[in-house]
């Protein structure tokens, strides 16, 4: 059975390229750059992981994590961010299963993700 994934970002770029490439590695992808539509497709679908951007309009992706855990603790939750203060956002982010710095390096993103999903 394919791993379902949910991309949050909402920076287009970023959004449609970690879903192309996460549909290649044989991921099931929905993405949103709406973090409100994002917050109903987590109450209504089971994701085995989500991505989300750590500073978005609307909820932002401590708020979805915490909805993520809240509708389904297996959830693998990555938080994504181009925040400088990397001790911050982990502070922040401390209910996540990692914290990813933009710019990142795609295939490390996808050996954490085969690693723990």
């Amino acid at each position: 059975m394919r791993k379902k994934v949910l991309v949050v970002d909402d920076d287009p770029g970023i959004c449609n390229s970690l879903t192309i490439v996460l549909r290649g590695e044989g991921y099931c992808v929905d993405k949103t750059q709406d973090s409100r539509e994002a917050a109903l497709l987590i109450k209504k679908d089971k994701y085995d992981l989500c991505i989300f951007d750590y500073k978005m309009d609307g909820l932002n992706g401590i708020d979805l994590l915490k909805i993520a855990k809240k509708v389904n603790p297996r959830c693998q939750v990555f938080v994504i961010s181009g925040v400088l203060d990397v001790d911050k956002l982990r502070k922040d982010a401390r209910l996540a299963d990692d914290v990813v710095s933009k710019p990142f390096d795609v295939e490390a993103l996808l050996q954490k993700i085969a690693a723990i999903v």
